[in-house]
């Protein structure tokens, strides 16, 4: 089909290309999900480890060597990293890219078997990405360490000097504002428009709450650790004052699980809500009792719907025959997806209602469009739109109506008979007379017989949906595993190494409280309370943060006759939740191990307190 656009531009479309932007979609979402949660951690990792090092920073610096000197040194040990880093991940790359392309090939996501295809341009891409985040992340973090002076090697609560730098003050505040605008804005964006400042909103609010974490989370931790100091006086007041008083250690320890469970909780929440959303709005919109289906084939004959039809008991049959057409723009040409109906009887089964033109039956060279086509795309009853079905002539037709249906009405219906449709519908819908809506079951039944159950399939509205629901559900499943996988284990591997940095200068301060007759029991206590304290804080922070971005998605959406119900993956943030916790109470009590086992640690001398 060749169509000419506003501008004189022909453009060729071809019928019959596989689709492939369901799943292109759905890598790039988890590839944006991925480069958040990777250049959040990279950062936070840097600076928290700069953080640990002012001492040592403080004494080069006491030595004579220059902020130059320093900053080189920090990039160069960024550098001897990640280059290895990047060489083992490139490598492993290689190895798993086919195993993940069979694993993707068997969730259904694709509409044809993905092949490998040649891995070095994206090997490539991955290794500059991986380079350049490391490098970035090491910058800002290098400017802090040329700028550590000489005092700090008397310090000895060094992480806790200046917490809240300048810079931090102003990235962090430049992102809530951000967030907060961007979430205001959206109940009454649309429903389109609503998804990226929902999602986007959200991810910049989590990133002020973990930059302004050393202002707010150790008041927060003091609050959370009352029941500790009561049920454990001696591990959880120890807990307690450690998580308070090593506010920048904290802020770090909280930062990878906020972050991760915001970025996981605002998709999956998003994703849901919107399914969940468009089944409540198609249950309200339906008025017919039954739905029939063909039992062989892909569509029902025009003898069957005839028998319907001939029913006594059966008022309208609405079946709207699918198929693509090519419509032309005043830029562009595209595919748009539109049906053969009659726009009247399709009002008798589902409540539609007309926000522009009247309902009437099509004639030839008219078509009525969806709400969303008409406000996309700048249309209103009486103008016309130039289409063509794949196969025949471009048509020009004059719009008569734009009608609200949600997604029982397809973006363009075109008038039967329309040139080159010879599509025949997938489905009907069937509204009964009043003595028979009492009992569907029994009516489907009835009709099943009599048209044949090796023709057909008749099944009550209530139920048909139901199942629909439930492959929408398991399909959200998948797109939310290929989206959240990937990144929320490199995320709880995050959890862990900043958990194994912040013990790895502990030994000291363990020594210390060794020293006053804190038993090992009571230590292991303090880091399990810590943990704990910490990963619940984060989980948290994260469900505020993904509550707002959630209630301004949903104030977004449209339910006919109610309110769009909010679905939450209660079970997958359950999971990945007891992931983190799992993670921070496992890697602290064997990060707690080695410093206990130290001969300056196990002290001869040291008594347990009572």
């Amino acid at each position: 089909m060749t169509l000419t656009d506003g501008t004189g531009t022909a453009h060729t479309l071809t019928s019959g290309d596989v689709d492939m932007g369901g799943v292109q979609s759905v890598l790039a979402m988890a590839g944006v999900v991925s480069a958040f949660v990777t250049v959040f951690v990279v950062a936070g990792t840097c600076a928290f480890g700069i953080a640990l090092r002012r001492r040592d920073m403080g004494l080069l610096r006491l030595i004579g060597t220059g902020g130059r000197q320093v900053r080189r040194m920090v990039l160069g040990e960024s550098l001897a990293v990640a280059v290895p880093a990047v060489l083992t991940g490139c490598a492993v790359a290689a190895v798993a890219a086919p195993v993940v392309v069979r694993a993707l090939n068997g969730t259904g996501l694709a509409p044809v078997d993905l092949r490998p295809g040649p891995l070095l341009g994206p090997l490539l891409f991955a290794a500059g990405s991986g380079l350049s985040m490391a490098v970035l992340g090491t910058l800002a973090a290098s400017r802090r360490a040329a700028r550590v002076r000489p005092s700090e090697a008397l310090r000895e609560a060094d992480l806790d000097a200046r917490t809240m730098t300048a810079g931090r003050w102003v990235t962090g505040l430049l992102t809530l504002a951000t967030g907060v605008v961007m979430v205001a804005l959206a109940p009454g964006a649309g429903a389109e428009a609503a998804t990226p400042l929902a999602l986007f909103g959200t991810m910049a609010l989590a990133v002020a709450a973990t930059l302004l974490g050393p202002v707010y989370l150790p008041q927060l931790l003091r609050l959370m650790a009352l029941p500790l100091r009561w049920a454990d006086p001696v591990a959880g007041r120890l807990a307690a004052e450690s998580v308070r008083t090593s506010r920048r250690r904290t802020a770090s320890l909280v930062g990878p699980v906020l972050a991760i469970l915001a970025v996981v909780g605002a998709f999956t929440t998003v994703l849901s809500t919107t399914g969940a959303a468009t089944e409540a709005d198609d249950r309200a919109r339906t008025v017919a009792q039954l739905v029939v289906e063909p039992a062989r084939g892909d569509t029902l004959s025009a003898d069957v719907l005839k028998a319907l039809r001939a029913d006594p008991r059966v008022v309208a049959v609405s079946a709207p025959a699918e198929l693509e057409v090519a419509v032309a723009g005043p830029h562009s040409v595209w595919k748009e997806q539109a049906a053969v109906a009659d726009p009247a009887t399709m009002a008798r089964t589902h409540r539609i209602s007309v926000v522009d033109g009247s309902l009437a039956p099509l004639r030839p060279g008219t078509v009525a469009v969806s709400r969303e086509f008409a406000d996309w795309y700048g249309h209103r009853a009486g103008t016309m739109v130039t289409y063509g079905i794949f196969g025949s002539r471009p048509v020009q037709a004059r719009v008569v109506a734009v009608l609200e249906g949600g997604s029982v009405v397809p973006p363009v219906l075109l008038p039967d008979g329309a040139a080159g449709a010879g599509a025949a519908p997938s489905r009907a819908s069937v509204l009964l007379d009043g003595n028979a809506v009492d009992s569907p079951g029994t009516v489907a039944a009835e009709l099943t017989a009599r048209v044949g159950a090796e023709r057909v399939r008749v099944v009550p509205s209530t139920e048909w949906l139901g199942e629909k629901a439930t492959d929408q559900d398991r399909l959200n499943k998948l797109v939310l595993g290929v989206l959240t996988v990937p990144s929320s284990l490199y995320a709880l591997i995050a959890v862990a190494g900043t958990l194994v940095m912040s013990y790895s200068r502990r030994g000291g301060e363990i020594a210390g409280m060794r020293m006053l007759g804190v038993s090992v029991a009571q230590v292991r206590r303090m880091a399990l309370w810590e943990a704990l304290s910490t990963s619940v804080l984060g989980v948290l922070v994260a469900a505020g943060v993904v509550a707002v971005g959630a209630r301004a998605y949903r104030g977004a959406l449209e339910v006919f006759g109610g309110e769009a119900p909010l679905s939450v993956e209660w079970g997958m943030l359950a999971t990945l939740t007891a992931a983190c916790v799992l993670v921070g109470v496992v890697v602290s009590l064997a990060a707690t191990g080695p410093l206990l086992r130290q001969a300056s640690v196990r002290g001869p001398h040291a008594r347990p307190w009572s």
